[in-house]
């Protein structure tokens, strides 16, 4: 199931325009909820696409997030990272989306060089949270991030 929410949002990611901004919240939601980090992927310099399970991660440790929305108006996650929790001025909100039992954010520095996304399946808790450096250049970083969430 992991493998097919990762595809869905890869091809997202690389199917929106950074250039325009998506925005599809069609419900109010405030959320609390605790994530477990299951696995992370890395790509960098070192690794290209290596996965690591939770125990061989230093930082592991769960996140306690929380999911705002205002219908037809924006999407906010904090919590996750200080990226999303601090969005800087200027940052573009490129990705929002809040339906039925999925969620959607991806937010771009206003240079487009740094990017982290976020999907949630509602209904299975399941979240992905990707960070990507260094955006059109051959140094391109990823982190790719799978969490299990309490949803209920």
């Amino acid at each position: 199931m992991k493998n097919i929410l990762f595809i869905i949002f890869i091809s997202l990611t690389f199917n929106l325009s950074a250039k325009a901004a998506f925005l599809n919240v069609t419900i109010d939601y405030n959320k609390n909820s605790n994530c477990k980090l299951d696995k992370q992927i890395l790509k960098n310099e070192i690794y290209d696409y290596k996965e690591f399970s939770a125990h061989q991660i230093k930082d592991n440790k769960d996140r306690k997030i929380n999911i705002k929305a205002i219908k037809s108006q924006e999407l906010k996650i904090s919590g996750l990272s200080e990226f999303f929790t601090n969005s800087p001025n200027g940052a573009i909100y490129d990705t929002q989306i809040i339906k039925d039992n999925t969620i959607l954010l991806r937010v771009l520095t206003n240079d487009e060089k740094y990017s982290e996304s976020v999907f949630i399946n509602k209904s299975t808790g399941e979240m992905l949270h990707e960070i990507t450096t260094n955006i059109d250049t051959p140094n391109q970083g990823k982190e790719i991030s799978f969490f299990t969430c309490d949803m209920r």
